[in-house]
C-alpha cells in the first residue's frame, strides 16, 4: 500500500479480540493487527470473564488504548426483555450498555477519531456516540439469517421469537447499510443476503485467511480417527455434533468398528460431555494447541445443520492437509467445489458413506487433502485480505458522503444517554443465493 499519514482509528467489538483463537477472535485480532502497522488503533471493547482482563492488558501492546467495559450475561438478558418488549431487538438490547455508551462519547470528544470500525451488527449502534470522518461496518455474518436458521430448527413458542428477532435484525442490518460509508461481510453469500444483485459498491467481500501448514503429516497416514472442532457450548456445534453421534456415527461404527470420534474444543455442554460415554467417543475440552489435534484426525468432520458466515474449522482443516466431509449448509458457505475440494452429505447415509470413503480408500483420501489444501491456500490468504481490508478502513472517503459528528446527547451528572437515531425494526426483504 502506499504511503500514506498515520490515522486514529477506533475499533468496537463485542468481545475481548485477544488470542486470535475462535470465531470472531481470529478476525477481529487479525484485522487490528494489520492496522497497527501504520496507524493508530483505539479499541473497545466487553469484558465478561476475569481472564478478559488478562487479555485487555496483551491487547495494548497493539493498541494505543483500551476502554473495556465488564458484561454482565444476567443484566443483559434483562435489557434484551426490556429491548424486545419496546419492539427493538434482543441482540441489540443485550449489548446496550449505558457506561459504553457515555465513555464513547467523552472518548470521541478527546481524540478526534479519523475512522471508526464496527465488528458486527451487535457493536453498530455505537458508531452514533463517536464523531469519526469515517465509518465502516463489519458485519461479518448477516447475523438476521442465523436467527432464521434457528428459527426453522427449533420448536414453538421458540421458533417464534427466532423469527421475529431475525425479522427485526433484517431491517436494522438494512438500515445500517446507509449510516455507514463502507460495509464489510465475510463471503459473496452474505453479501448477495444484502444487495442480491450485488450493484452497491459500499459493499465488500473481505473473507478469513488462515495460515499455511508446511508439510503437513499425510492425513492418509492416520488411524481411523475423526474429529471435529470448534467451541462446544456455540448452538450450531452442540446441533451438529449431536446430530453426528447419535445419527451418522452408529451407521460408522458399525462399519468401521475401530473407528474414533474426537469433539475438540473449549466449554462443551453437559449434553456434549455425556456423548464421552458412548463407545468410540472422546470429548476432550480445551486444548492448549489444536493442531496436535488435528495432525492425529485423518478426517475431518462438519455436520453443521446451521451455518452462516465462514467456518473457520473447516478452512483451517484443509490448511493442515485433513480432508473435510461436510453438510450442505457449511459447504454452502464456501466457494469449494463438493467432491474436489470436500465430501457432502445431508442425511445420515450419505454422510457416513463420505466418511467411509475416506477411511477405506487412501488415495481418494489422498487426492481430497491436497485438492483442498491448494484451494485453501488460493482463496484465503491474509496478506490480500488484510490488504483489502486496510483499504476500505483507511482508503479516501467516498466524496458523495459528508462527515457525520457523533449524534449522541450525554448528561454526566445524570448518567442519561439519548441519540436521535434509533434503530428500525422494520422488516426488510432480503434476498436469498
Amino acid at each position: 500500500m502506499a504511503e500514506q499519514k498515520r490515522k486514529k482509528i477506533l475499533y468496537l467489538t463485542n468481545r475481548v479480540p485477544y488470542p486470535p483463537d475462535k470465531g470472531d477472535r481470529i478476525r477481529t485480532f487479525h484485522q487490528i493487527d494489520r492496522l497497527a502497522l501504520r496507524h493508530d488503533v483505539y479499541c473497545a471493547t466487553f469484558t465478561e470473564t476475569p481472564a478478559d482482563a488478562h487479555r485487555v492488558a496483551r491487547l495494548r501492546r497493539w493498541c494505543r488504548d483500551v476502554l473495556a467495559i465488564p458484561w454482565q450475561k444476567s443484566a443483559a438478558i434483562l435489557r434484551a426483555a426490556r429491548s424486545w418488549s419496546s419492539g427493538g431487538t434482543l441482540t441489540h438490547g443485550a449489548y446496550h450498555h449505558p457506561v459504553m455508551a457515555r465513555q464513547l462519547a467523552r472518548w470521541s470528544e478527546r481524540q478526534r477519531f479519523d475512522v471508526v470500525v464496527c465488528f458486527s451488527s451487535i457493536m453498530a449502534p455505537y458508531v452514533e456516540f463517536v464523531s469519526a470522518r469515517r465509518k465502516v461496518l463489519d458485519l461479518c455474518d448477516v447475523d438476521s439469517e442465523k436467527w432464521s436458521d434457528y428459527a426453522r430448527t427449533a420448536r414453538f413458542p421458540m421458533s417464534r421469537l427466532y423469527a421475529s428477532e431475525a425479522r427485526r435484525l433484517a431491517g436494522y442490518e438494512h438500515s445500517a447499510l446507509n449510516e455507514f460509508d463502507e460495509t464489510i461481510v465475510i463471503t459473496r453469500r452474505e453479501r448477495l443476503l444484502l444487495d442480491a444483485f450485488e450493484q452497491n459498491p459500499r459493499i465488500h467481500v473481505v473473507p478469513n485467511g488462515v495460515q499455511r501448514v508446511e508439510s503437513p503429516s499425510p492425513a492418509a497416514d492416520c488411524g481411523p480417527v475423526i474429529g471435529f472442532i470448534g467451541t462446544m457450548n456455540y448452538r450450531p456445534n452442540v446441533d451438529a455434533v449431536q446430530w453426528f453421534s447419535n445419527s451418522v456415527w452408529p451407521l460408522v461404527r458399525e462399519r468401521h468398528p475401530e473407528a474414533q470420534f474426537n469433539i475438540i474444543g473449549r466449554s462443551p455442554t453437559r449434553a456434549i460431555r455425556r456423548l464421552g460415554r458412548r463407545q468410540g467417543i472422546t470429548v476432550t475440552g480445551a486444548v492448549r494447541d489444536t493442531r496436535t489435534h488435528l495432525d492425529r484426525c485423518r478426517i475431518v468432520v462438519a455436520p453443521l445443520r446451521v451455518a452462516r458466515g465462514l467456518p473457520n474449522k473447516i478452512i483451517e482443516a484443509m490448511a493442515a492437509g485433513r480432508p473435510v466431509v461436510s453438510t450442505s449448509a457449511a459447504a454452502d458457505c464456501l466457494a469449494a467445489e463438493p467432491e474436489t475440494h470436500l465430501l457432502v452429505g445431508d442425511t445420515a447415509a450419505t454422510f457416513a458413506d463420505g466418511v467411509s470413503t475416506l477411511l477405506t480408500n487412501d488415495a481418494r483420501c489422498r487426492s481430497l487433502a491436497d485438492a483442498s489444501r491448494a484451494w485453501v491456500a488460493r482463496h484465503h490468504c491474509w496478506d490480500s485480505a488484510l490488504d483489502d481490508f486496510e483499504r476500505i478502513v483507511a482508503g479516501p472517503r467516498s466524496e458523495s458522503r459528508q462527515s457525520r459528528p457523533a449524534r449522541a446527547i450525554v448528561d454526566v451528572r445524570h448518567g442519561v444517554i439519548g441519540s436521535t437515531w434509533k434503530p428500525p425494526i422494520t422488516t426488510a426483504t432480503t434476498s436469498r443465493e
